[in-house]
């Protein structure tokens, strides 16, 4: 690692964000919070209060080293309703804040992207395929990936592709809904054969450290980020089951089984992957974080 920061962090009271803010602070580094309305800035924080892809000029605070952009926007389960708002905060907000990065020759930019962007998961998940998502959320993280990769020539521009973030306080997801259905009783569906769609659930410390990892040793280009353990969702719901001493319920329906495991070489390259938690040791701690 190299010395202390002064990071720029937007994103910083979403869930990933949170964490990112906590692992920064505990290594002594100085944060400021791009956020809406002081309310949201995270305790041990400056605030930049900015509204992203709004239209307003946008100057950073002196001093600042190091950028991580994790905002985007909540609105992309009703295409094309959210379309706009998609395009605001995920396309413009991004050329918003690379530009004024640029303006403020930062050291070291980092771009918080989604494996949505490899959607439909059709072949490989390596960071050199060729992608065209489906999703309005798959193609506007895509966009500021394609806006980010110039900047690179100002600054290390490290792209990051997140799979499955999941931890204590998370809401809305598919970990959180899993272990809800366990605790209550209500059935998992699963396809007529095999255990579901295999993916690689990551503990949102371990995707944290990535993110500090890139940005202390000026990572540049595209990384999946991810744990190496990738389960079905039948193998995760048993996990799931046998730490809250229930047994889970199953129901079977026709349907597809998609495998979003992403090619993780090019990380292992720059980051030890036996740092990532297990699935169970993820999981007791979400559990002990009141989830």
């Amino acid at each position: 690692m190299t010395g202390k920061l002064h990071i720029l962090v937007t994103g910083a009271s979403g869930f990933v964000g949170q964490a990112l803010v906590r692992l920064l602070l505990e290594n002594g580094h100085l944060v400021t919070a791009l956020v809406r309305q002081t309310t949201q800035t995270p305790a041990g924080c400056g605030t930049l209060v900015h509204a992203l892809g709004a239209g307003h000029s946008l100057t950073f605070p002196a001093g600042i080293d190091a950028v991580a952009h994790l905002a985007q926007s909540r609105a992309y389960r009703a295409f094309p309703d959210d379309a706009d708002e998609m395009f605001r905060v995920n396309v413009k907000g991004a050329h918003e804040l690379l530009m004024a990065a640029a303006q403020a020759q930062v050291s070291r930019f980092c771009l918080v992207s989604s494996g949505t962007v490899y959607e439909p998961f059709a072949g490989a998940l390596s960071e050199d395929a060729a992608l065209l998502p489906r999703s309005n959320l798959g193609a506007t993280k895509l966009a500021a990936e394609i806006l980010a990769h110039p900047f690179g020539a100002m600054c290390p521009v490290s792209v990051l592709r997140l799979f499955s973030p999941y931890g204590p306080g998370q809401s809305a997801r598919l970990i959180p809904d899993l272990i809800r259905r366990v605790r209550v009783g209500e059935a998992v569906t699963l396809p007529q054969s095999g255990g579901g769609m295999r993916f690689a659930p990551t503990y949102v410390d371990d995707v944290s450290s990535v993110i500090l990892a890139a940005l202390a040793e000026k990572w540049s280009g595209v990384f999946n980020v991810a744990t190496p353990q990738a389960l079905t969702i039948e193998e995760a719901v048993r996990t799931i089951g046998k730490l809250l001493d229930k047994s889970p319920v199953f129901e079977r329906k026709p349907g597809g089984s998609p495998v979003v495991v992403p090619e993780l070489a090019k990380l292992a390259q720059r980051y030890d992957l036996t740092r990532f938690r297990s699935f169970d040791e993820g999981i007791a701690a979400t559990l002990a974080g009141g989830q």
